[in-house]
């Protein structure tokens, strides 16, 4: 009779062994479901930005290519060239970053691997977003010649043209570009964050 009770206690006992491992197996994939879908969330503030940029991007290549026929200068047909190819490399680049940092995996065991990872990706990110705004500076130095160009008109007889409206253009992008880059740097902090205190 003992050695039944003492058999059927042990089997009990590796059943409720199972049981708890089995639930602690499904808490963690809970918790990493949860814990991936809070990333994405978090990510997503930024893709939809890029989606908005890149649309317009390629809004403004568009309107390039259907008004190249009315640029006559050879210079200002070469600007234009050069402006419709920026218009299509930066939305690549901010889009491959963004994907890149999506693209971190995110496990229960792994959680130390993850930051590291992610911490790698958010230097490249960062560079690459530095690199786009040298890019976009550009673009749009020479794109206001190219504009002037399409519409028949010559910069220099624009009133204040060189004084007061080129500066401030220049101005409004680095102060656009600056607030970009801070609220990015914002939402990758935060969730660099959220995996530090998981891994916690």
């Amino acid at each position: 009779m003992k050695i039944m009770e003492l058999e059927e206690m042990k089997n009990t006992w590796n059943e409720l062994s199972k049981r708890v491992e089995k639930q602690e197996l499904q808490t963690d994939q809970i918790i990493e479901k949860m814990t991936q879908q809070k990333y994405h969330s978090k990510l997503n503030k930024i893709s939809y930005s890029e989606y908005a940029g890149t649309i317009i991007c390629y809004i403004g290549a568009a309107y390039l290519i259907v008004n190249f026929a009315k640029i006559e200068e050879t210079l200002m047909q070469i600007f234009t060239i050069i402006a419709i190819l920026l218009l299509f490399i930066l939305p690549v680049i901010s889009l491959k970053s963004v994907r890149i940092m999506k693209n971190v995996e995110i496990s229960s065991k792994t959680y130390l691997e993850a930051i590291n990872h992610f911490g790698k990706q958010k230097i490249r990110f960062q560079k690459l977003q530095k690199l786009n705004v040298s890019l976009g500076l550009f673009l749009l130095l020479i794109s206001v010649p190219v504009l002037s160009a399409i519409q028949g008109k010559n910069i220099s007889e624009t009133p204040y043209f060189w004084t007061l409206i080129f500066p401030f253009s220049i101005l409004f992008f680095l102060v656009f570009a600056y607030w970009v880059m801070k609220s990015y740097n914002k939402v990758l902090n935060a969730t660099e964050e959220m995996l530090s205190e998981i891994n916690q």
